[in-house]
């Protein structure tokens, strides 16, 4: 990981790219695995995600006391 203070921007569309660029693209994620496919800090990682929820093209679900997991949202036309 890079120094404290020292972190490298991530756009969000690389954010996205981590959940797409697996063979299924469904399964949800932790900041901690976004944060380390990105090399990055777990809080940039946090920050970036949730930027990317307000924008639902993420979305996640509390699974534990402070646990979350994201994933991309699957929308169906009725």
């Amino acid at each position: 990981m890079p120094e404290a203070g020292r972190e490298t921007q991530f756009t969000e569309s690389e954010v996205l790219d981590v959940f797409t660029g697996r063979e299924d693209y469904a399964e949800p994620l932790t900041a901690t695995e976004v944060a380390e496919r990105l090399e990055c800090s777990r809080r940039t990682a946090l920050n970036k995600l949730h930027a990317l929820s307000e924008k639902t093209e993420v979305t996640s679900k509390k699974v534990g006391g402070r646990s979350r997991v994201w994933w991309i949202p699957v929308h169906v036309d009725n």
